[in-house]
């Protein structure tokens, strides 16, 4: 990775940065000589920024590895330890936050049940409750680099506002400029399926993954798209709603929140199961594992309508990796993940036959991913930001 000329010094000086950074928290142990021969710079300025990294204890050197003969090379590593994070989880029915180190240790975690949300400002009041008693177990406040929420919902991250999130009653709403004010931290929002493609991919199961498509099966249906490494957004910062892919019709084309109609959210959802079939989740998975007709009927309706949605996603974007999770996935796993494979792998042109479809064991906790965005963004090299 050359850095180019940009025509501002001050945005070169923290491209710089970031981009050593970068590389020590992706390659390291890694020694300064190599930092020179992978970004381009002269060894005086990696030299100056590794200092100022070393003073404020954000890099640490180790034991020098022998090359032969003469001076051993310093390796250097992010000290995780020195550096914390608070993610937080808005949920339909709880806020959950953790506060982690960069080294993924749990220090302290805290969660608010909540009843019912009744306004836009109820929500807030419960994460500002969890994340001032998180504030508390901070060994070191200024080593605190960020607060990360996820939510479910269609969300406008650039800006960090949540467009509208049926199950916590925000809509159009600011919550990254609230929380921001209110803690003075840097604050990243994004939705579950876009946090869980960039975690994922930064250090998961879909890290040497280039173009891959995250499937989010859970109270809702969401899904991330990544193209050459990057999250796509789209022009309004909402791309990639899986949800709202168009699956039913006739008399299964239930009205969807979004306003339209044969969401494919509307029934292979959690929130869709209950309200427009009646069913829980348990209570739905036990009818398919005990062949009950009807249970069976939907099952059928459910698992076409789903490998339909990602056999034309995969025609459209060409993905090498497909990845599934969600509550949905982590219950009806036998019984459905064998079926989407064959049948997508029936659907799909021969040109994309290399595909992989992949699941997690388990969907992750929101609230440990969102730390996970809070470490994305300290590493970012923020390219965008300046012009040649």
């Amino acid at each position: 990775m050359k850095i180019k000329k940009a025509s501002n010094s001050k945005m070169i000086k923290a491209i710089n940065e970031k981009s050593i950074l970068n590389l020590i928290y992706m390659e390291g142990p890694i020694p300064r000589v190599k930092l020179a021969e992978k970004t381009g710079l002269s060894q005086q300025t990696i030299t100056n920024i590794v200092n100022r990294l070393l003073s404020e204890r954000i890099v640490l050197e180790t034991s020098g590895v022998s090359n032969g003969g003469g001076r051993k090379p310093i390796p250097l590593i992010i000290n995780g330890r020195n550096m914390y994070a608070i993610g937080i989880e808005i949920a339909v029915k709880y806020i959950r936050g953790t506060l982690m180190d960069f080294e993924n240790n749990i220090i302290t975690e805290s969660i608010e049940q909540v009843p019912i949300y009744r306004d836009e400002e109820q929500p807030l009041k419960y994460i500002f409750r969890v994340v001032e008693r998180l504030l508390e177990f901070v060994p070191n406040r200024e080593a605190l680099k960020g607060i990360g929420c996820s939510i479910q919902g269609i969300v406008d991250s650039e800006n960090g506002i949540v467009v509208y999130a049926a199950g916590v009653r925000l809509n159009n709403f600011p919550l990254k400029e609230k929380i921001q004010e209110h803690f003075g931290y840097p604050v990243y929002l994004q939705n579950d399926a876009n946090l869980l493609a960039i975690v994922e991919n930064l250090n998961g199961t879909l890290a040497s993954s280039r173009q891959n498509i995250t499937l989010k099966f859970d109270y809702g249906i969401g899904g991330a798209a990544v193209v050459n490494k990057q999250l796509v957004h789209g022009a309004d910062n909402v791309a990639f709603e899986f949800g709202h892919y168009k699956a039913f019709m006739g008399k299964e084309a239930y009205p969807c929140h979004c306003g339209s109609k044969g969401c494919l959210t509307t029934l292979a959802s959690l929130s869709g199961l209950k309200r427009n079939e009646g069913y829980l989740l348990e209570e739905f998975s036990l009818g398919v594992r005990e062949k009950n007709k009807q249970a069976l009927q939907l099952f059928g309706k459910l698992e076409s309508a789903i490998s339909y949605a990602i056999a034309n996603v995969i025609t459209l974007l060409n993905p090498d990796h497909v990845l599934l999770t969600g509550q949905i996935i982590d219950t009806l796993t036998d019984e459905l993940v064998p079926l989407l494979e064959q049948h997508v792998r029936e659907l799909i042109p021969e040109s994309c036959k290399k595909v992989k479809l992949i699941q997690l064991s388990k969907t992750p906790d929101e609230s440990k991913l969102a730390v996970g965005l809070v470490m994305h963004e300290f590493f970012a090299v923020p390219i965008d930001q300046y012009y040649l």
